[in-house]
């Protein structure tokens, strides 16, 4: 029986959810959710709860008795389901820490996306360089390694490349001088399930929601 994730039909924090599904080639129902268009669909699923879900909220992952929201839990759990977590308390005490550096550089690309034009304007070059400078700081861990922790993939992996292309697409030069993050984009897409996944009608591009300055769903 197929698994079931739900979000909205944008990149947003569930793309991550949605490459690990992609990449593990688990068969799943993908529940978008158009929130320019009917948002009020979400918001009676919602009151409804038909998944049983202890935590209503978007997004969120059914596989049988497992019923997890929090973008974070369900990456998390996909990780440890397909053996792309941490296997001792050394590598789960360092993805910890590439997973809150991630974290904070995404927060900064979507809290830029979600201000007004002029905050936006504003905000860029303050954001582009903290960005940059986590990015190398990423880029000198990676060093020659494949992935984070060596030669096998992580759900950190997936969650650095997500984040990686949404700044690539807003601003090219955070990757400047971090030629080593590139390869890990690179290495990612060349992925047999990723590039079927992207070369698919399945494919989402927008990243955020209807209301951003970039990136915005239409």
């Amino acid at each position: 029986m197929a698994t079931v994730f739900g979000y909205w039909a944008i990149k947003g924090l569930g793309q991550p959810c949605r490459l690990l599904l992609e990449l593990a080639g688990e068969e799943y129902q993908d529940n978008r959710f158009d929130q320019l268009r009917a948002e009020d669909v979400w918001i009676q699923e919602k009151a409804k709860n038909p998944h049983g879900l202890p935590f209503p909220n978007l997004p969120y992952y059914v596989d049988g008795d497992q019923k997890l929201t929090q973008s974070s839990a369900i990456v998390r759990h996909l990780g440890r389901k397909y053996n792309m977590a941490a296997k001792n308390d050394a590598e789960a005490s360092q993805l910890d820490m590439l997973e809150g550096v991630v974290i904070d550089v995404r927060t900064w690309f979507f809290d830029l996306c979600y201000q007004t034009e002029e905050g936006f304007k504003a905000g860029l070059p303050e954001a582009v360089q903290r960005s940059t400078t986590y990015c190398q700081q990423l880029n000198a861990y990676l060093g020659s390694k494949p992935w984070f922790l060596g030669d096998r993939i992580t759900y950190v992996d997936v969650m650095a490349y997500d984040m990686l292309t949404n700044w690539r697409e807003l601003e090219p030069k955070v990757l400047d001088g971090s030629d080593n993050l590139k390869q890990l984009v690179d290495r990612f897409e060349a992925l047999p399930n990723i590039k079927k996944y992207m070369e698919s009608d399945r494919f989402i591009k927008p990243i955020n929601a209807h209301m951003a300055v970039f990136g915005a769903a239409k």
